[in-house]
């Protein structure tokens, strides 16, 4: 009976083991299916962790790479920096040193200005003009080597069909001759001409210049100084600028022919020297000429001396041509008269302090020179 009422307390309790082992399975499943989720969650982050690293490094090493391509870029940028800084140093010495040397140029300038309207002050007065044109034929005159008194004379004064005439210069001809030159300075209307800026006025002003140039030529015509016997058919005009014949010849074309016709030539500080360069060199031709009898005459003196000389050296050679036979005679006869009895005593036994030996005979001809080959 006590088996029997334990039964049921038995089957209960293996009952209550198998419901227990079974929720027991069933909360262990549900654990491990928790943790497998878990895993599997665990699996996908890692996975992400180990994508984020693997694009980590390959960042770094395109950073680094990056780096290394930036790298010459950032020194070509430093000696950029580095080149802008030394530059606009430099600038900065350059614009002071500008800025000193345009201070410079102004005050040139200024001092030019100044100079330029003295000079244009001094020009407006036709006597200074006048002899600030004889100044520059002076000059020429010396530059081309001619000295006054010798080659040319100043303010030489002569008669004319308007009383005492005095032209500038005469330069004097070799051989005989004279070129007369009177400088002219026609400035007014040039002048206005350059400074005004309406090329009407210019033209007028220079049509004037060219008329102005052209009553110089008349005035000196009218002078006569070619008529002078002993002067070539013409007078030279001398005007002291360039620049005063060239603009009175754009104006006027036939200028130089108006100028021929009465027998004047126009000349430039340029044509001028090379007419007197010229007249310097027929100066060193006339006293080559001149020296040349002289030089002749000297020549020949010399030619003279030198053939008395030659007689001298002559009898000199023939005195030692003398000589050398009375001296060949004399050792022939000493060998012959001395040395062989010096010899016999020798032969005999008599002994000598110093051997004896005949002087030998000079075999050398002398020369002939012919004294008239220099007649």
């Amino acid at each position: 009976m006590d088996n029997v009422a334990l039964a049921p307390l038995f089957a209960f309790l293996i009952l209550g083991a198998a419901l227990g082992a079974a929720l027991a399975g069933v909360v262990l499943g549900r654990a491990l299916a928790r943790e497998r989720v878990r895993a599997a969650a665990l699996d996908g982050a890692l996975a992400v962790l180990r994508v984020d690293n693997e694009a980590l490094r390959t960042s770094q090493d395109r950073a680094r790479s990056l780096e290394g391509l930036l790298q010459p870029v950032r020194d070509s940028v430093e000696s950029l920096r580095r080149a802008a800084d030394a530059a606009s140093r430099e600038r900065t010495v350059a614009e002071a040193t500008m800025t000193t040397q345009i201070a410079a140029v102004q005050e040139r300038y200024q001092s030019l200005e100044s100079a330029t309207k003295q000079l244009a002050a001094a020009l407006a007065s036709g006597q200074t003009r006048g002899q600030w044109g004889e100044m520059q034929l002076e000059g020429l005159l010396e530059h081309a080597g001619l000295l006054e008194g010798t080659h040319f004379t100043r303010q030489d004064s002569r008669g004319g069909p308007e009383g005492v005439l005095r032209p500038d210069v005469v330069v004097l001809l070799p051989g005989g001759g004279e070129v007369l030159v009177d400088a002219k300075f026609p400035f007014d209307a040039y002048w206005q001409a350059v400074g005004t800026d309406d090329p009407v006025r210019r033209d007028e002003l220079m049509r004037k210049h060219a008329s102005d140039v052209l009553g110089r030529i008349r005035e000196l015509s009218s002078k006569r100084y070619s008529d002078s016997p002993v002067s070539p058919d013409f007078v030279v005009m001398f005007l002291p600028l360039e620049s005063l014949l060239s603009a009175s010849l754009d104006a006027d074309g036939l200028l130089l022919e108006k100028a021929f016709d009465r027998r004047v030539v126009l000349a430039t500080p340029t044509t001028m020297l090379a007419l007197l360069r010229t007249i310097g060199f027929g100066y060193q031709r006339q006293l080559m000429a001149e020296n040349g009898e002289e030089i002749k005459q000297a020549a020949a003196e010399m030619l003279s001396r030198l053939g008395v000389l030659v007689e001298h050296l002559d009898g000199v050679r023939r005195g030692l041509d003398q000589a050398v036979r009375g001296y060949n005679r004399f050792v022939g006869s000493f060998d012959s008269q001395a040395m062989r009895q010096a010899r016999r005593l020798n032969e005999l036994g008599v002994d000598a302090a110093r051997g004896l030996d005949a002087p030998e005979l000079i075999d050398v001809a002398l020369r002939e020179s012919d004294p008239r080959a220099l007649r």
